[in-house]
């Protein structure tokens, strides 16, 4: 039996008459349209969209109310038309997919418009048969919710939840299809690595508030200069990148092109910012890595652009540096060197050179412990090849460690070998070394551990170290001195107003730099400069010791103004140990 509906039956009904045959299945009939308006009733109330179709003609036979309030349209309208008049092609061309051979379903999703906007839908389209006639299940939901959840999921998994900026994830997608596309069309591309200078220093003193509130700012007048095609990116913290595509053909002119672009960025990020009432300006640094037809990993030009980056920074920030290979061979040989100066330690590869301090009479009165690395390749390496990399990588901390231990216990063995001899040792501390919470307790362990007199130790700082934070190194260096521990100032005019300091640090000597010393007999300035520090010691009763001491006559002017200390190659270069006891013997 063809599908009928309770209309169809009512009208065979009317049809029927007063005659007998309508007595006769008129409670059928009637039951019949009871149990259809019962079914109906259950359809209007469902949830999803339900349609019958014809599948000769595609004609709607049948449907539930919610299909009449998502499309606007009576049931009236609906019942007969044609069902292309309701769907868009992709549907209609799923539909006519449909295998009339076995009863099987096909999915699609689509946009229906009404009044309240573009709602997306997801139909379900199933053909079967039922009473020797063919017809098409059409079940359709609003599926708004999901494509929400959806979206938010993408959201959250490629774009940055506070800039709204793609994502790191984004990014690596959009330089992968922007690098094949630079190989098929020979096109060249740019990568700018944008980093704020001195961020960090603004969210540890405002707060990470305002910090935020930068980093939004940031990120919209980037957005501001970008070209169609471009992509903006926040990879993390305060690191913007650029993927600029299409450039000049010319890589030189490319080139230009980048640059020009980030110079535009760099004073546009140097623009004062108000965040939040608070009144601030920044800089940034831009590396630039380019790319072309040669084939390229998108972690390549990353590592490329970072490493410009990073030069520029070293440049001295607000500065743009494109990468060059001589960075990378650099940053290579640096990280080979820390992987071997790691090792080094493990290994007693280090060593300690001294250089003699003598005093009016020749006699050697102490030794300035200087460390070397005994590289098993590359025999006998200078600090200044590798203490600027241990400071760079915090493995200064150890080394200082290690030449802290090896001066006091060699001066230990000294003071027993001559006991008529009054000796002490200059360790240098670096600015991190002196910084750690531990390094009181370090030094106070290391020279009782030895058994030397702590009178006999002076550690020599910076005035760089001591400037980082004064109040701070008052204190620590107090609490040395009371352990019997000496401090020497170093380089001492070479570096920031060490005057202002000198009245408030408790210092026993200063050390006057090399570089003054070196022309004193041709260079009036410096000639002045050694008297005024020799001078200013005495003043504040500290010992003053001369550095770089080469010939005679450098000696005389020293003696002449005062000095009563020195140190250079006139009386011994940096040797070691087993050579400084020979000295003692001679002298």
């Amino acid at each position: 039996m063809p599908y009928e509906n309770s209309d169809d039956l009512r009208t065979k009904i009317i049809g029927l008459g007063e005659s007998s045959v309508r007595k006769s299945y008129y409670p059928q009939l009637q039951d019949r349209i009871v149990e259809l308006e019962r079914f109906h009733g259950l359809l209007d109330r469902s949830r999803e969209l339900i349609f019958l179709v014809d599948a000769e003609s595609l004609r709607i036979i049948d449907t539930n109310a919610i299909v009449c309030s998502t499309f606007e349209a009576s049931k009236e309208s609906l019942m007969g038309s044609e069902l292309v008049q309701w769907f868009p092609p992709h549907v209609m061309d799923a539909l006519n997919a449909l295998s009339q051979e076995c009863e099987h379903c096909s999915i699609v999703e689509t946009i229906i418009e009404n009044s309240s906007g573009a709602v997306p839908m997801e139909f379900v389209l199933q053909y079967v048969n039922f009473s020797a006639q063919n017809y098409y299940v059409i079940l359709g939901k609003d599926i708004s919710e999901r494509k929400h959840a959806e979206s938010k999921i993408h959201t959250l998994a490629f774009y940055d939840s506070l800039t709204h900026l793609p994502n790191r994830q984004l990014l690596h997608d959009r330089m992968a299809m922007a690098l094949a596309k630079s190989q098929r069309h020979h096109k060249v591309g740019a990568l700018l690595m944008i980093d704020l200078d001195n961020f960090k220093a603004l969210n540890d003193t405002k707060g990470h508030h305002i910090g935020d509130e930068l980093l939004i700012q940031v990120a919209s007048r980037l957005q501001s200069v970008l070209r169609d095609g471009d992509t903006l990116a926040r990879m993390s913290g305060d690191e913007f990148i650029i993927l600029l595509e299409g450039l000049h053909a010319e890589e030189d002119k490319a080139a230009l092109e980048a640059e020009k672009f980030a110079t535009r960025i760099k004073y546009l990020l140097n623009e004062p910012y108000n965040l939040l009432g608070y009144e601030h300006t920044c800089s940034s640094s831009i590396g630039i890595a380019l790319f072309n037809a040669r084939p390229k990993s998108k972690e390549t030009l990353l590592k490329q652009a970072d490493i410009a980056m990073y030069q520029a920074k070293k440049l001295g920030r607000n500065r743009i540096c494109f990468y060059d290979p001589v960075m990378q061979e650099n940053i290579e040989q640096k990280t080979t060197m820390e992987h071997e100066l790691r090792i080094a330690l493990t290994q007693d590869e280090l060593t300690l050179f001294y250089q003699p301090q003598v005093n009016l009479k020749g006699e050697i009165v102490g030794v300035e412990a200087l460390v070397r690395w005994n590289h098993p390749q590359k025999g006998l390496v200078p600090p200044n090849a590798f203490i600027p990399l241990a400071e760079e990588t915090g493995l200064i901390i150890p080394v200082g460690i290690w030449v802290l231990n090896k001066a006091c216990d060699q001066l230990s063995q000294w003071i027993k070998m001559y006991p008529d001899r009054h000796l002490h040792v200059s360790i240098n501390v670096s600015v991190k070394q002196f910084q750690e919470a531990s390094f009181y307790d370090t030094v106070a362990e290391v020279v009782a551990k030895s058994g030397v007199e702590t009178g006999k130790v002076k550690l020599e700082l910076t005035e760089s170290l001591i400037v980082e934070n004064v109040s701070e190194t008052i204190v620590k260096i107090e609490s040395l001195r009371s352990l019997g521990i000496g401090f020497s100032l170093d380089d001492f005019g070479t570096g920031y107003s060490s005057l202002s300091y000198l009245k408030r640090l408790p210092l026993d000597e200063l050390k006057i730099d090399q570089s003054f010393v070196r022309d004193i007999g041709n260079d009036n300035n410096d000639a002045m400069i050694v008297k005024t520090i020799i001078e200013m010691a005495h003043n504040f009763d500290l010992d003053v010791i001369a550095e770089g001491v080469e010939d005679q006559e450098q000696f005389n002017f020293l003696e002449e103004n005062g000095c009563t200390l020195f140190q250079g190659y006139f009386f011994g270069k940096p040797m070691p140990a087993k050579e400084i006891e020979r000295l003692f013997l001679d002298t």
